[in-house]
């Protein structure tokens, strides 16, 4: 008797055991969520801290465009699809630009841009050609901005901006201009102009300088404004890449510049040698530099 009694409990038993293992199952499944929940990434976390916003890499352009001269081998007006393909094609964040005197190609460029999201700095009553300087508005709010002159053999001009990078919100400076290629004593005292530019109007973020300084390495005006700073300035490309070619194709010199403050770190840099069916954009060959903040 006792024999069957276990028997029969055994089989309801076993029974009652089945029809219990979907809940079972069940109840394992929301154990295991709630676990991943007390995990920290579905539930905040009492006095955790907000994640830091990632560091993210910007391209920065320079590039002498060259004026209209009677004796290149295309007008400026057969060069300005080149122009715009190669500014496109590069895709900087922020690019300043040199000798874009003509009224026309001034306009005609910037619409290009504004097309493609690019904003502008350029501020009336410069000496000299326009030192525009260009930034995609959609990662760049433009907070403070300026202009100033060299007035020595020739009188030039150059451009600052700040800018806010909304995607990070960090702020970087950057300074646009052309240096005269009269003399060395012109362009050191040039060299000084740029620097006070920098020290009162940076504020202590990182900056970038860039442009056509008409200078070579070891010249020294170079010397004046990469170590006389005080915001030890630094070459994007080591010093290297010769960017002037005089139509050829073929850099005969380094004239062409962008430094930065110790800040930001180069992630790449090069000079772009790009020609359309044989023909060059410019008699200069832009640079560009990506960098990082440190």
């Amino acid at each position: 008797m006792k024999g069957r009694t276990f028997t029969l409990w055994f089989s309801y038993g076993k029974y009652q055991f089945r029809k219990l293992v979907p809940l079972i199952l069940v109840l394992f499944v929301l154990a295991c969520e709630k676990k991943l929940d007390l995990s920290g990434e579905n539930e905040e976390q009492p006095g955790k801290e907000e994640p830091v916003t990632e560091k993210k890499e910007f391209t920065v352009m320079s590039f002498n465009l060259r004026n209209e001269g009677k004796n290149d081998p295309q007008t400026l007006d057969q060069r300005k699809e080149n122009i715009r393909e190669i500014i496109l094609d590069n895709d900087p964040d922020v690019f300043g630009v040199q000798e874009l005197a003509a009224d026309w190609m001034s306009e005609w460029l910037s619409q290009q841009l504004n097309e493609k999201g690019y904003d502008k700095y350029l501020s009336s009553g410069q000496f000299g050609s326009p030192k525009i300087i260009y930034y995609k508005r959609g990662r760049f709010t433009r907070t403070n901005q300026g202009t100033f002159q060299m007035e020595f053999s020739d009188n030039r001009a150059g451009t600052w901006v700040i800018l806010l990078d909304k995607e990070t919100n960090s702020r970087y400076f950057f300074c646009n201009s052309h240096w005269t290629n009269a003399s060395s004593i012109d362009r050191e005292k040039t060299a000084n102009v740029v620097l006070n530019v920098v020290k009162a109007n940076s504020k202590g973020v990182p900056a970038v300088v860039l442009g056509d300084f008409n200078s070579e390495p070891g010249s020294i005006e170079i010397g004046i404004i990469k170590n006389s700073s005080g915001l030890n300035l630094t070459c994007a490309h080591g010093d290297k890449g010769n960017t002037y070619h005089v139509w050829t194709g073929i850099g005969t010199k380094k004239i062409d510049w962008i430094l930065h403050s110790e800040e930001l770190l180069v992630t790449r840099a090069s000079v772009v040698t790009t020609s359309f069916n044989g023909h060059y954009p410019s008699d200069h060959f832009p640079i560009k530099a990506t960098f990082l903040l440190k």
